[in-house]
């Protein structure tokens, strides 16, 4: 990998790596979003409580799936939820497995998390025109679906 230290109009240095650039990113973001959610709530336990709030019952394995979590990683948030009383084990879709689902602590926790949710998404939309916003989303959806494509060992194809 090589990494240009001449500075870009963001005063960062360009990487020629499509993984290192979206993870400096993603670093960037999750600090931003971290910064406005309390103090006990990270980026990436919002995403997992916003998303067992839409589909109580949702297995672990389902969960790391729709969230691209490795095992351990999703392992680790959920322990962490489960400690701190914000998640428990529910029925899931499939009676064979446990699904989980937010506790009544944990529904109270993401209802006070989404206000600095909101002002977090405001700082970055505000640090953008519209256009680029819009600009954002699109290149985030062909960028996400092009990765799946070539996990999936069909990026080869063009």
């Amino acid at each position: 990998m090589n990494i240009e230290c001449d500075r870009e109009e963001s005063g960062l240095p360009q990487f020629d790596c499509a993984c290192a650039t979206v993870r400096r990113v993603a670093r960037m973001l999750t600090q931003l979003y971290n910064e406005e959610l309390p103090a006990r709530l990270e980026a990436p336990q919002f995403a997992l409580m916003s998303a067992l709030d839409r589909r109580p019952g949702c297995t672990q394995s389902a969960l790391a799936r729709a969230a691209a979590f490795d095992k351990t990683t999703i392992s680790r948030n959920i322990a962490l939820m489960r400690r701190n009383g914000w998640i428990e084990t529910a029925q899931g879709d499939d009676r064979r497995e446990r699904g989980l689902r937010l506790t009544t602590a944990g529904r109270e926790v993401l209802r006070a998390a989404r206000p600095g949710w909101r002002r977090a998404q405001q700082r970055l939309r505000s640090a953008m025109t519209g256009e680029e916003w819009e600009q954002m989303w699109g290149v985030l959806n062909n960028l996400t679906a092009a990765a799946h494509r070539a996990s999936q060992g069909k990026g080869d194809s063009q």
